[in-house]
């Protein structure tokens, strides 16, 4: 009767070790991948006039690690975004793909999400660390999710 036991306890222990998932899988719905897949593709080619005009709300704030900066109008976030864009192209920026996500939650018309992205050099070698995240506050607005808050968790030139 011990040896029974033991067999069967070992046997849920085992069967408990190998049905459980080692990664979360989050579901994000097809209208934000969508949003992102033109985000991540606009940021590629430097597009900021895709960026401000259908991506990015406004007021859009950008939280740094010692600040915060709210850019109130347009010509702000045009600034903000082609010195950033001239950064990675002195860097030789070439592109940026996305990896996984890595939290999602959703608050009625309010998301809060992160991603987990590679930037590449033209050449196609990666650009500083493999996976880079960024924290994302969207806000759906006439319909569609736009990007109000990006909390960067690392350089957003770099």
């Amino acid at each position: 009767m011990k040896k029974f036991i033991c067999i069967l306890l070992v046997s849920v222990v085992f069967y408990c070790c190998k049905n459980t998932p080692t990664e979360k899988t989050i579901k994000i719905p097809s209208e934000i991948k969508a949003m992102y897949s033109k985000y991540v593709s606009a940021w590629s080619d430097a597009d900021f006039t895709t960026i401000t005009e259908e991506i990015y709300e406004l007021p859009f704030s950008l939280y740094l690690n010692d600040s915060t900066i709210v850019y109130n109008n347009k010509e702000q976030l045009r600034s903000f975004l082609k010195n950033s864009f001239h950064t990675l192209e002195e860097n030789n920026y070439g592109y940026s793909i996305t990896n996984s996500w890595e939290h999602y939650k959703k608050d009625n018309n309010v998301v809060v999400i992160e991603m987990n992205f590679t930037r590449f050099l033209k050449d196609s070698t990666v650009m500083g660390a493999k996976n880079r995240t960024a924290t994302y506050v969207l806000r759906k607005k006439n319909g569609a999710f736009k990007i109000s808050a990006l909390i960067p968790h690392t350089p957003v030139s770099e």
